[in-house]
């Protein structure tokens, strides 16, 4: 009995079916987060990311990105505005705010989280925001810093829905003109506090 003229076709597909590789992210709200070749096989569309560009010499207070927020009991405010913002380094420490901060100082962890589902950095650093924003498994007021932390979760996951990875996010604003500090992947411990 010979093979069907497929049947090397069918074994790689079914080994790549049983690897252990992400083909989602999915947070508290539900919303997945797709690796970009399941989104375009299931004709998905991914959440856009809303992050305008910041140029040299854009103005520090150019808007990039307004998000909404779960309020925080004894804080005004349920917007958050992700600003261009600085990149200051001092004594080796990134002590900015905002979108350059972020960039500068975590766009490399966000990417390292974004290559699991094949993703731009932003796109992923978006999403992740938004999930850490509005589902938090903490939101806690800073007095040292005049900020609200949150702290988000996501799940990173494979085809057949099993947890590939769980992933913190932390995200810090400004009680004081509600510009974002900053966001980034953290340890799901340190993220929610425990």
């Amino acid at each position: 009995m010979s093979a069907p003229a497929n049947a090397a076709q069918t074994e790689t597909e079914n080994f790549v079916e049983t690897q252990t590789t992400p083909a989602y992210a999915v947070g508290k709200s539900g919303e997945r987060f797709y690796f970009e070749n399941v989104a375009q096989k299931l004709g998905v569309g991914q959440p856009a990311a809303y992050w305008s560009p910041c140029g040299v010499f854009d103005k520090n207070e150019k808007l990039v990105r307004t998000f909404n927020r779960q309020a925080v009991k004894g804080v005004s405010g349920r917007t958050a505005y992700l600003r261009c913002g600085t990149n200051k380094v001092i004594n080796g420490d990134n002590v900015g705010w905002g979108y350059r901060h972020i960039k500068a100082g975590h766009m490399n962890d966000w990417n390292n989280q974004a290559v699991y589902l094949g993703v731009n950095w932003r796109e992923f650093a978006d999403w992740a925001t938004n999930e850490a924003l509005n589902w938090p498994c903490l939101k806690k007021y800073q007095s040292s810093n005049k900020t609200v932390r949150y702290g988000g979760v996501y799940e990173l996951r494979d085809s057949r829905d099993r947890i590939f990875k769980r992933v913190g996010v932390t995200t810090a604003v400004s009680t004081t003109n509600s510009r974002i500090i900053t966001s980034h992947p953290d340890s799901v411990s340190r993220a929610c506090g425990k």
